[in-house]
């Protein structure tokens, strides 16, 4: 009797701080598999107001900004899901490599892409949320590749780069 009321406060106590002390690296996974254009106030949750954002083709800073930024980038989007490989947190520092999967019509003819990329991410401030973001993805992959007239030029430019 004794064994197993120590073992229930046990898996109790287990439960009530995992769920208090949430890790960062965890967040960030929460935040991503959730964010789209329907949940678009994750981003105030997640990010410090002065949070600066920046991926290969944009460096925004606060939290306006940066939910205009996934406003336009989720705008056309289907359905969007990540799955997460190689993850880590140090201290206040995350990586997180990840593979999104996109399905928009506006891309690859409403058929859904994948792109491989990997995210930097500190957390800080005095709330703990994020204070920098920075992606590293093939925008090729991304989207030149999944426009029409864009793929057959950047075929084309691969084609001679190959020598073929």
């Amino acid at each position: 009797m004794r064994i197993k009321m120590f073992l229930t406060l046990a898996a109790l106590i287990t439960l009530t701080g995992e769920s208090a002390m949430t890790s960062n690296l965890q967040k960030a996974k929460d935040a991503f598999d959730h964010l789209d254009k329907n949940h678009l106030n994750i981003v105030e949750e997640f990010y410090d107001k002065d949070a600066v954002f920046q991926d290969p083709i944009h460096q925004i800073k606060g939290t306006s900004a940066i939910r205009a930024y996934y406003a336009n980038l989720y705008k056309n989007a289907e359905a969007i899901r990540f799955e997460y490989k190689n993850t880590s947190e140090v201290d206040n520092f995350v990586t997180l490599e990840w593979r999104m999967y996109l399905k928009s019509p506006s891309l690859n003819s409403g058929r859904e892409i994948t792109v491989d990329g990997v995210s930097l991410i500190t957390f800080g401030g005095k709330d703990g949320k994020v204070i920098a973001h920075r992606d590293y993805f093939d925008m090729g992959e991304f989207i030149y590749s999944h426009v029409p007239i864009l793929s057959t030029i950047i075929n084309v430019i691969k084609s001679k780069m190959s020598g073929d």
